[in-house]
């Protein structure tokens, strides 16, 4: 009988994170959901066990603490041994500000959260990954880990995702872990949705920013990850992939072409 796979996805509780727990899910993996929503992971859980996940549990984690993702560490492997799959997806998000007006108590938070909880999930469980000599790790960018968005704090945090996911791809690539990263575009999410809803978002001037006039889905990101952790990337490591329906690639172009346009052929 082939031993079932074991997938931890922290900050699994909503959004993007959910959709990577409810995919792999579906791939018949062990689910390890965590978070610091219980009621939300509970929830996640539940939907990971009837969408055929071998075993799904939730652990209450906060990224924030040290030891907090020590201890979901330590319950994963005394539950399944060292994890094949871990998806660094917990954050949180940032409006928009000027770098002179950035607050820094605000900075501190974002950068504990998004880049050191990052951080933390990389150290335990990359540690647990090469002990057994294999395991895949994927971290969660975003369009700032590319491009200069007005988020002085969030846009510098994601960038260094990146570096760090490249870093770690070299260290660990000897024990047989790999280590990529996904960046989301607009991702049509609960929050998203809602924001559209209250008219703080024009969502036909977001899909103008995209080359394939639309919307990420969270589960689009999903995929990506499901592939970047399985064996079929087995000889990917130290990429950040965009899932971003163009974006990167049409703001660049339509820019350009305002200021030079493409005359009609004579």
């Amino acid at each position: 009988m082939v031993e079932a796979r074991t997938a931890v996805v922290i900050g699994g509780t909503s959004g993007i994170g959910e959709a990577i727990a409810l995919r792999f899910a579906r791939e018949g993996m062990n689910v390890v959901v965590a978070g610091r929503d219980v009621v939300r992971g509970e929830t996640v859980a539940g939907a990971c066990g009837q969408a055929g996940a071998k075993a799904a549990r939730f652990v209450a984690t906060d990224v924030a603490k040290a030891e907090a993702v020590e201890e979901l560490g330590r319950a994963v492997d005394t539950a399944f041994g060292a994890p094949h799959a871990v998806v660094n997806c917990a954050g949180i998000l940032q409006s928009g500000k000027r770098v002179l007006d950035q607050d820094l108590g605000e900075d501190e938070r974002m950068w504990r959260i998004n880049y050191r909880g990052t951080l933390l999930g990389c150290q335990v469980f990359g540690r647990l990954m090469a002990a057994a000599g294999r395991g895949a790790i994927l971290n969660v960018g975003s369009l700032a880990s590319f491009a200069p968005l007005s988020l002085p704090a969030y846009t510098p945090g994601k960038h260094a995702i990146v570096g760090l996911t490249g870093i770690l791809a070299a260290e660990l690539g000897p024990q047989g872990v790999r280590i990529n990263a996904v960046a989301p575009g607009y991702t049509l999410s609960d929050g998203l949705k809602a924001k559209i809803a209250a008219g703080e978002r024009d969502p036909d001037a977001i899909l103008a920013t995209t080359a394939l006039r639309r919307f990420v889905d969270p589960a689009d990101v999903a995929e990506a990850a499901l592939f970047l952790c399985s064996d079929r990337a087995a000889s990917i490591t130290g990429v950040t992939l965009p899932v971003d329906a163009g974006w990167l690639v049409q703001a660049p172009y339509a820019h350009y072409l305002r200021g030079n346009p493409i005359r009609p052929a004579s």
